[in-house]
């Protein structure tokens, strides 16, 4: 299989469970940031890109070590309400399985953010975007990447990307690219803030016209 994975295949086991995942003001930061990541075109759906799939995820910790993330395929949505949200509330590796609250299915790069969570005790905000002026310059930027072999939403993208963030200097760094998903950036911090500017700083300053 051609490890230039499509986004939105869910390779994982879900248990999810019918309920409230969030309040909307545990993910009024995560929208200010969804509408500006969709203005850029860094998360949305496009017909032309990524075979018309939506593509892009949002999450956070909360409090009490569970996990909201957005739902899958609800990247296309101009404004999600907690009824887009998932919140994870246990996952085993092992079994490739993942348990969840509320109303829709969590989005298929779950385990990717919950790689960087468990490495990363400091991350409390993961976002997954696809960033092409990025991504085609990760090596130019020096920006580590995982092995291109390597299928985004499965036990092995965890591993691998446990694997990069044992590099202290990695972990810092706030970013890493997915060699086998095309376009596919992942940025985390302490806060929505950081996890978002981190990205601008990759990116060439727009000229105005």
């Amino acid at each position: 299989m051609n490890a230039m994975t499509p986004e939105g295949v869910i390779r994982f086991c879900v248990e999810c469970e019918t309920g409230k995942a969030c309040d909307a003001s545990e993910i009024e930061d995560l929208e200010t940031w969804r509408a500006e990541l969709q203005k850029r075109g860094w998360l949305g759906h496009d017909p032309c890109r990524y075979g018309g799939l939506g593509f892009g995820n949002l999450s956070k910790r909360l409090a009490d070590g569970t996990f909201l993330i957005t739902g899958s395929q609800t990247s296309r949505l101009p404004k999600l309400t907690p009824t887009e949200y998932a919140k994870i509330i246990e996952f085993n590796l092992e079994r490739n399985w993942v348990r969840a609250v509320g109303l829709t299915k969590p989005s298929s790069e779950v385990l990717t953010h919950l790689a960087i969570y468990g490495s990363l005790s400091t991350a409390m905000y993961v976002f997954h975007t696809h960033i092409p002026e990025i991504w085609n310059r990760r090596h130019e930027l020096n920006i580590p990447a995982t092995n291109a072999k390597v299928q985004c939403g499965t036990i092995e993208m965890f591993r691998e990307v446990e694997r990069l963030l044992q590099d202290r200097t990695v972990s810092q760094l706030g970013i890493l690219a997915m060699g086998g998903h095309q376009d596919g950036i992942m940025t985390w911090a302490q806060t929505a803030d950081g996890a978002g500017t981190t990205l601008l700083q990759f990116v060439a300053p727009r000229r105005n016209i």
